[in-house]
């Protein structure tokens, strides 16, 4: 007897219980443990001209809030993630595409 090999398991991330907008996308840049550093990540995505937003996520499961710097809001995935992938070549850090969420 042959034994099933169990399905792939989604990839978990922190945060992915904050309630969101199915029908909105966003990037994400960076997420910060103190305000001031998301604030200079916003800053200088602000000076570049990118419609940049800092969102407090508080991570119940953890005990710990975040600051989470994101550019944009966007009602097509692939316009999104076509923004992100310009994005993940300008700054350090590698952008990826988010629902819009909600705070929490």
């Amino acid at each position: 007897t042959r034994q099933k090999k169990a399905p792939p398991k989604k990839k978990q991330f922190k945060g992915q219980a904050i309630p969101f907008d199915e029908n909105r996308f966003t990037i994400q840049i960076a997420s910060k443990r103190k305000l001031d550093d998301a604030k200079k990540v916003a800053a200088k995505l602000i000076e570049a001209g990118y419609d940049a937003y800092i969102q407090k996520a508080n991570f119940k499961e953890y005990q710990e809030i975040w600051f989470r710097v994101r550019v944009g809001s966007y009602d097509n995935r692939q316009t999104a993630s076509a923004v992100a992938e310009s994005l993940s070549k300008t700054q350090k850090e590698t952008a990826w595409v988010d629902f819009v969420r909600y705070e929490n």
